[in-house]
């Protein structure tokens, strides 16, 4: 992936299909009175991508699989919620889909007809929340085959130690004992296997390969930092 340093610190996968705006963003922090993280950081984001304008869709997250789909156009400059979901679709240009992490799996899918963008906690990947957003594009006769997905930064299998009633959630390859006896979780690579059991060619699924937690400050991190740790926003639009 292509990184260029600036406001957000963009991370912007290279190359991209023509008239395809896939971004990730560094860590950033809404201010305390604001009454949404994402809708605050995404605007920015945009701004920051050279479109302040464009209208912005983003999800209440919950940690599950369920999808909203995205069939009118929020008025310009706008940030619509489209309610309690981990994962969006559209097939509308000019529109972005947002969701916000802080070491959960942030998944880019594309076709050419349509976008969605996920959010894969472990929860999410249980329920199998990749092969739901590939579902999703089926609407708009979108051949997994056929999809492009990018995924964005997320905490590895270097830090993320999980307790082994999580790890039992998930096949061995994907969790397994550290040194010390405690299990760690591969969440990257079990969204990456459930995106290619969908029929998503392998070849075309990307991955960041930064660890959220010990891969510096720029990136935010829940196990790290708590409550301070800040959001990063993956963003998707299929361009005008």
């Amino acid at each position: 992936m292509e990184e260029r340093a600036g406001e957000g610190f963009v991370f912007r996968p290279s190359p991209t299909p023509p008239g395809l705006l896939v971004a990730f963003s560094s860590r950033g922090v809404a201010p305390p009175d604001h009454a949404s993280l994402t809708g605050y950081l995404a605007r920015r984001f945009a701004g920051a991508l050279g479109l302040p304008g464009m209208p912005i869709v983003r999800a209440s997250q919950v940690h599950g699989n369920a999808v909203a789909r995205v069939d009118e156009e929020p008025p310009s400059g706008s940030v619509r919620d489209a309610g309690r979901c981990d994962i969006l679709a559209t097939g509308l240009r000019g529109v972005a889909l947002a969701v916000q992490t802080a070491d959960c799996v942030p998944i880019v899918l594309a076709g050419s007809r349509s976008v969605a963008v996920v959010h894969a906690g472990w929860r999410g990947s249980a329920g199998n929340a990749a092969a739901a957003g590939v579902a999703a594009l089926a609407e708009w006769n979108e051949a997994p085959a056929a999809l492009r997905a990018w995924l964005g930064p997320s905490i590895g299998p270097c830090c993320y130690e999980v307790g082994g009633e999580v790890a039992a959630r998930f096949a061995g390859e994907f969790a397994r004992r550290s040194c010390d006896g405690r299990f760690v979780l591969d969440l990257a690579a079990v969204n990456r296997a459930q995106l290619a059991a969908a029929g998503v060619p392998p070849a075309a699924i990307s991955s960041h390969p930064a660890c959220t937690r010990c891969g510096g400050e720029r990136f935010a991190c829940y196990r790290r930092d708590g409550g301070a740790a800040g959001r990063m926003i993956a963003l998707v639009a299929r361009l005008p």
